[in-house]
């Protein structure tokens, strides 16, 4: 979630102006397998080679599998509209054209709506996949309401289908989001001419920590400047010092 506003300060002023431009799309990160991941449970791939990493998730096998993951805290993903899963297959076996694989990503919701997301017959190499939240390829439960419920993700199960390819395959777990949803609003931005500090407060969600970027000009990137600013609810209120300098931009994204 981002945001981007400018201040406009001489060395000799009392006061900043303050321009707000357009919000990017929001993400909500499932997990990026890194840290030595680890599935909470294991079905067919319980016979399965698995290697944990700092950076993702392989799974070696031959045929179907499966694992789940609990979500805890839930995650509230509310107003987000796509999934997208990273990951790479490789199979000593087969071609760089033959379909060996078949990812499976299933969202829980709390009252038990589960919706499957499946992209059959994936050649090897990096992907980067996609779908619809509002169009799974499949649902198993309808839960106690129906409808997946985005605000309380509970488990995410992860599966493989590798079709007609009865080889050996390694899938690769690299990064799973959500995005879509616009960035959250600022509404409210005063400046301290003194201290050269911004106190800034915005629409936020429960529980997802948030960062204050900076960059000097648009021509070089932004870079983390105050970090791990915890939500508050529904709206956040933070002090940041600015750097010095007479011009610069800031951006806020949720972490």
């Amino acid at each position: 979630m981002k945001r981007n506003l400018k201040w406009l300060a001489r060395a000799t002023a009392v006061a900043s102006a303050v321009v707000f431009s357009g919000s990017a799309p929001a993400e909500t990160i499932i997990s990026t397998f890194d840290d030595n991941f680890s599935l909470d449970g294991l079905f067919a791939w319980a016979s399965a080679v698995v290697t944990s990493t700092a950076t993702n998730y392989s799974i070696t096998f031959s045929g179907y599998g499966s694992g789940y993951k609990q979500l805890d805290p839930v995650v509230d993903a509310s107003g987000e509209t796509s999934i997208k899963l990273t990951v790479t297959f490789t199979a000593p076996g087969a071609g760089p054209k033959d379909p060996i694989s078949g990812p499976i990503v299933s969202l829980v919701d709390g009252d038990g709506t589960f919706y499957n997301y499946a992209w059959y017959g994936q050649t090897s190499g990096t992907h980067v996949l996609t779908a619809p939240l509002k169009a799974p390829t499949s649902v198993s439960a309808a839960g106690t309401v129906p409808g997946l419920d985005l605000s309380s993700l509970a488990f995410f199960h992860l599966q493989d289908d590798p079709g007609a390819y009865q080889g050996e395959y390694t899938i690769t777990f690299e990064d799973l989001r959500l995005e879509g949803a616009p960035g959250p609003t600022i509404t409210a931005a005063a400046y301290n001419p003194q201290t050269r500090e911004f106190t800034l407060t915005w629409t936020s969600k429960a529980g997802p920590s948030y960062t204050v970027q900076y960059t000097a000009n648009l021509a070089t990137p932004f870079a983390d400047w105050a970090t791990d600013i915890a939500s508050q609810g529904v709206q956040t209120t933070a002090t940041v010092a600015i750097p010095a300098g007479a011009a610069g931009f800031l951006r806020l994204k949720q972490q």
